[in-house]
């Protein structure tokens, strides 16, 4: 479990807000019911391989004694792994990706990638960021969270 404290100074009001950043890894794995049917659980990891899924979820905790506005939470696609198509997820947020290292983002029918000297549409593989904006400032005492899917090489 990695945290990250930050002190974000909302403006114009310039009251202040402390965000506390806390990302969790996940096996993502899918289980046999008895009654012969799927179900994806995220479990904690054990031995992560290549095929492997691995999901991440961020959680927000503002911590401070104001609402926190204007979030938002930029995590890269880890080395060796590839975006899982339609996984990311974080309610009452926009989604956004990058093909370029982070320096762009844009909604999926928005991406494109040169290739042979052509501009083909991006894909889910083509993704080396993903990015939410949350739509409404976070209240002080509350969390949010967000979460992704990745597959390893």
């Amino acid at each position: 479990m990695n945290k990250l404290t930050a002190l974000l100074f909302l403006l114009p009001s310039l009251t202040m807000a402390q965000v506390e950043l806390t990302t969790d890894m996940f096996e993502v794995v899918e289980v046999k019911q008895a009654n012969g049917k799927s179900k994806i659980e995220w479990v904690k990891p054990d031995n992560i391989i290549p095929g492997d899924k691995v999901g991440y979820r961020i959680t927000v905790n503002n911590k401070g004694t104001e609402e926190a506005g204007d979030l938002v939470l930029n995590n890269p696609v880890p080395d060796n792994t590839v975006y899982v198509a339609d996984s990311a997820r974080g309610a009452n947020s926009k989604i956004e990706f990058s093909v370029d290292g982070g320096s762009q983002f844009g909604e999926p029918a928005q991406l494109f990638i040169k290739k042979d000297g052509k501009q083909l549409p991006a894909t889910a593989k083509d993704y080396t960021h993903v990015r939410w904006t949350l739509l409404s400032p976070l209240n002080a005492g509350d969390k949010s969270s967000v979460q992704y899917v990745v597959q390893v090489k």
